[in-house]
């Protein structure tokens, strides 16, 4: 099991501000409850509402506003899918974005 961990120098500020946004590892089971009440942190967070999103940014791509080419890192082939998937999970490098095709 991980362990989220703050930063010792620099990272946020005491009285600062922490957002969580999105998926977040299921590794880590724990946060360091104690170290961000003692920096006085402020820590919303929450899952990303990306089912309210993904019919606009549709519609932006149909009709050429939104090119998603430009955020892709990585093309790989669908029968690959598995093992890209477990590079993404991995989150290694240059695997942030992929389409599979």
């Amino acid at each position: 099991m991980g362990t989220v961990k703050l930063p010792e120098e620099g990272g946020t500020a005491n009285a600062g501000l922490l957002s969580i946004i999105g998926v977040y590892p299921p590794m880590h089971r724990s946060f360091p409850t104690g170290q961000a009440m003692s920096k006085n942190l402020t820590l919303p967070m929450g899952n990303c509402n990306h089912r309210q999103y993904i019919p606009g940014m549709v519609e932006l791509v149909k009709n050429g506003s939104l090119d998603p080419e430009g955020i892709l890192t990585r093309r790989e082939p669908v029968t690959n899918v598995l093992e890209a998937y477990s590079r993404f999970d991995e989150r290694r490098p240059g695997w942030g974005k992929v389409a599979l095709q």
